[in-house]
């Protein structure tokens, strides 16, 4: 919706990962390094882990955007999977048919498709999303898959990437053989306030942002604390706060406009932002007990909280086709409304303009809760009133239309 009146490309913070949009902060840029690596070496575990929202599967996106034609790559985004069952799931995105098969008989189909692809000089690559959702006995599973080989040559070669909980797992005594076949790991950390403003200033550029809105220098350090440098949550900062400026008609996005976005935020249902800051103050804290201070009786995988704000994106662009809507309304009512106001102001072409007709000559008059305003362009603006307040029924006569600053100053304009 705002994207138009700020003559961008496209949503700039959209929060579906889009390789256009990386981001190459230190943190990022070295584990999108190991990776490459990972994929010239031909061998070996790759695993990258970093907290929600924090961007691993935008890396993944980003290399996977990047290969060549002699890679053969396929992503999983994985649940709690037994062995079998992911056996079955590679199988599965390798296109071999898995029906009625055991699992002896699927993993000779796979290194029949692997060795098939070996031949033709294909490196074959297996990106694991969410792998902190997996038991530890089949991330072993994995390590067995890599035991594919011609000419001592792995055929299979797999990234990992998870969540903190995944560097757990891999502690485990019984996890020793498969550490050894880790030749790389990263984790990546949230932004800095020097890295937030560089992050939201590379986002608005790719979609053609020439400096409308501005943005004042003094709102990066409030948007680095309230969403702990965690580029998710920027993301839904900025999408709403660039909304806001777009309803207001702000030419620059200053600090105050942050802080009334952050309150209408606080006060709903989402509360994506709401423990941003004590996470950050809390950073040094969570890495020292686990995290167990702010771990909820539900965690959400990264896979689940992608295909959720999925769905919000969808929503969110049905909410801007009904805004847009009601503008129109609003439009259109404020010009029948002039067009009255013009009619009781002009005197009859032989007659002398009443003293009493002077009550006309305000907007605050024809606009007000007396009656002696036009009984149709009343009604019109009531049942927009009503529309309005019916969704918010606490807002009594101060969330009418009518009492709306913007609304009061559209008309002043006119």
């Amino acid at each position: 919706m705002y994207e138009a009146y700020f003559g961008l490309s496209d949503k700039p913070f959209r929060l579906s990962p889009d390789p256009r949009f990386f981001f190459a902060s230190p943190h990022h840029e070295k584990a999108a390094s190991y990776l490459q690596y990972g994929l010239s070496s031909g061998e070996g575990f790759i695993v990258v882990t970093g907290p929600i929202g924090s961007g691993k599967t935008m890396i993944a996106r980003h290399l996977l955007a990047n290969l060549d034609d002699s890679v053969v790559a396929v992503q999983i985004a994985t649940t709690c999977l037994s062995p079998d069952e992911l056996v079955r799931l590679v199988a599965a995105k390798f296109d071999i048919p898995v029906e009625g098969l055991t699992k002896a008989d699927i993993l000779k189909r796979l290194e029949q498709c692997f060795l098939s692809l070996h031949a033709k000089g294909l490196q074959v690559l297996l990106l694991v999303d969410e792998a902190q959702n997996l038991p530890a006995e089949t991330v072993e599973e994995l390590r067995m898959l890599s035991n594919f080989q011609q000419d001592d040559k792995p055929l299979l070669q797999s990234f990992l990437l998870g969540q903190e909980e995944l560097k757990a797992i891999l502690a485990r005594p019984d996890m020793e053989q498969f550490r050894q076949r880790v030749i790389a790991s990263c984790h990546l950390q949230s932004f800095d306030c020097e890295q937030t403003k560089e992050y939201v200033l590379h986002r608005l550029l790719q979609v053609g942002w020439t400096g409308n809105p501005a943005l004042e220098d003094s709102i990066f350090p409030v948007i680095c604390e309230h969403t702990a440098g965690i580029p998710r949550k920027i993301n839904i900062l900025m999408d709403r706060v660039l909304l806001f400026a777009f309803l207001e008609e702000m030419p620059v996005v200053t600090e105050t406009a942050i802080t009334q976005v952050l309150a209408e935020m606080g006060e709903e249902f989402s509360g994506a932002l709401s423990t941003a800051s004590a996470l950050g103050a809390a950073e040094g804290d969570e890495q020292h007990d686990g995290g167990s201070r702010f771990q909820t009786s539900r965690t959400w995988s990264e896979h689940e909280t992608e295909k959720l704000f999925k769905t919000l994106d969808d929503v969110t662009d049905v909410l801007d086709k009904v805004i847009e809507r009601k503008v129109a309304t609003i439009r259109y009512l404020d010009a029948q409304l002039i067009k009255k106001r013009r009619q009781y102001n002009a005197p009859a072409p032989s007659e002398s303009v009443p003293a009493s007709s002077a009550r006309y000559t305000t907007d605050e008059r024809i606009l007000g809760d007396d009656g002696t305003g036009d009984s149709t362009a009343y009604s019109a603006l009531d049942q927009c009133d009503t529309a309005m307040d019916s969704d918010n029924p606490k807002t009594g006569n101060h969330g009418t239309l009518k009492n709306k600053h913007w609304f009061k100053r559209l008309m002043k304009d006119s």
